[in-house]
């Protein structure tokens, strides 16, 4: 009677969660490769020009504002053909022209231009948010103008008419990508997508609901491998194909799937608390939680450094301290296309991206344009500001990665850092990259949360990753394995379905 229900259970639970267990493994093959997407400042970069050679000096932009303005989030680029410095505004960057430091009041074709250089094709509004702007959130910038390009790439970008802010930027095979990869991998399929809160609850319960229906669905293999044990020369306990395959691939791929289920789940919840050892209350290790919250789906600690947007350090530009005119930099590197005013605690430096590279230059040497690198020194500095005499650690560069800093599938990390041991009872440590300036901390809850999430999810495990021609072969076996598992329940819960509506039309033929 007890497995009698267990079977029902699974039976019934697989029939409405067996199409999205398929959606989720197959579309996690695209998901390697393919992510949903956006418009990122690696894209709106790709259509700017490189800085030109005839740029005016930072003292003519300084000049033009009041002594009782300061200066914040400072940056050079090309605007539509000419050379800009770009600030942080109430309202986001605003662009003055650098030849005479007026602000440039920018239209929406203007920044339609500045994304794309092809031929507009037509222009549509939007009264709805839709498939490639999927978040509620976008309905505050309705009407959304979505400009269709005339190129090869059939590019699209959404503009708010609120703002004037691009929300979104896609080509035609990043759409047919999303569509067989992300869309159907992370639900969002619109409807849903647009209440967060439905969406959150809607994943996290089919993914732990599924956990159980998998879970059931291995005892059930398991009962009967054990009953036919002392049966000989019948290895398959049916005598329907499609039972025999989905007893097997269960066998085989069922734990892979309440894996795969669990730390989907997992994606969109915090870790227990019974698994966290972070204090509540303030203490001398306050730093561990000071992040909590924060790049979540990295898994492994905060990642700070490296700013992705310029104005990293936050506060206005001292700009006595830029000793190094910042055209000497842009001439050391002739391909730049922006140049950034950049801080890190308290050291100027100038942050270049050359064609899709990011560059950082010490700009408090006048004479020389020269790599701004992170020393030992400095780092001995920082982890006694931050720690004093309370806690004992070590400093020391490595050249290869531990147990706590690899090499990972969706972000590299990258060699000599900068490795800090604190003996605190949250085993914390510290990685610093002296050339990219990227910072890591992780502790006992972040590896927790690693392990909970992205090494079940992604199998971010340093055994394969370091090895990728493993991780490949064991990831794609994995995934080919739950998606034929998964197969052979949707087909399985059609046969059954088609079983219980057709049962009254058998019944009414054989009285006839």
């Amino acid at each position: 009677m007890f497995y009698k229900i267990i079977s029902t259970l699974h039976k019934v639970v697989g029939c409405i969660l067996c199409i999205l267990f398929f959606m989720w493994f197959a579309s996690g093959i695209v998901m390697i490769y393919h992510s949903f997407p956006r418009a990122s400042q690696e894209k709106y970069m790709e259509n700017q020009l490189i800085l030109s050679a005839d740029l005016p000096a930072v003292d003519s932009l300084r000049a033009s504002f009041p002594d009782t303005v300061a200066i914040s989030g400072l940056q050079v680029e090309m605007y539509l053909d000419k050379p800009v410095f770009v600030m942080d505004g109430m309202e986001g960057k605003e662009r003055y022209d650098a030849s005479d430091c007026k602000l440039i009041t920018e239209t929406i074709d203007m920044t339609v231009r500045s994304w794309c250089s092809a031929p507009v094709e037509s222009i549509d509004t939007l009264t709805d948010i839709d498939q490639w702007i999927p978040f509620g959130r976008n309905r505050d910038d309705l009407p959304v103008y979505r400009y269709n390009f005339a190129d090869s790439d059939k590019h699209q970008l959404y503009v708010s008419s609120q703002t004037g802010k691009v929300l979104q930027f896609t080509t035609s095979d990043e759409r047919f990508w999303a569509w067989v990869g992300a869309i159907p991998h992370w639900v969002y399929f619109t409807m849903l997508r647009a209440e967060q809160d439905v969406w959150i609850n809607f994943v996290k319960w089919a993914a732990g609901i599924g956990c159980i229906m998998c879970l059931l669905g291995f005892v059930l293999a398991i009962r009967i491998a054990i009953k036919r044990k002392g049966i000989k020369n019948k290895v398959l306990p049916y005598k329907k194909k499609w039972f025999n395959w989905h007893y097997v691939t269960g066998m085989v791929f069922g734990l892979c799937a309440i894996t795969f289920a669990f730390s989907g789940m997992m994606s969109l919840m915090d870790i227990p608390d019974f698994l966290k050892k972070a204090p509540v209350e303030k203490t001398v290790d306050d730093h561990h939680s000071k992040e909590k919250g924060k790049d979540k789906d990295k898994g492994r600690g905060g990642r700070r450094g490296g700013p992705g947007r310029f104005g990293f350090g936050g506060g206005p530009v001292d700009f006595e301290a830029y000793a190094l005119d910042y055209r000497k930099a842009v001439a050391a590197y002739p391909k730049a296309k922006t140049i950034a005013w950049c801080n890190r605690k308290g050291h100027p430096y100038y942050q270049l991206n050359v064609e899709g590279k990011i560059f950082n230059i010490d700009a408090t040497d006048s004479l020389v344009a020269k790599p701004f690198t992170i020393t030992q020194q400095m780092v001995e500095d920082e982890m006694a500001k931050t720690y004093g005499d309370s806690l004992k650690y070590t400093i020391a560069r490595i050249d290869e990665f531990d147990d706590d800093y690899f090499s990972l599938k969706v972000e590299e990390n990258s060699l000599p850092v900068y490795r800090v041991i604190v003996e605190d009872y949250m085993n914390t440590r510290h990685y610093i990259n002296p050339v990219t300036l990227q910072e890591r901390r992780v502790d006992d809850d972040s590896r927790t949360r690693h392990l909970l999430y992205r090494a079940l999810h992604t199998l971010e495990f340093k055994f394969l990753t370091d090895r990728p021609w493993l991780w490949n072969i064991v990831m794609y076996t994995l995934l080919i394995g739950g998606t034929m598992f998964s197969i052979t329940g949707v087909v399985l819960s059609f046969k059954w379905l088609w079983r219980i509506v057709s049962r009254p039309f058998r019944r009414r033929k054989n009285k006839k």
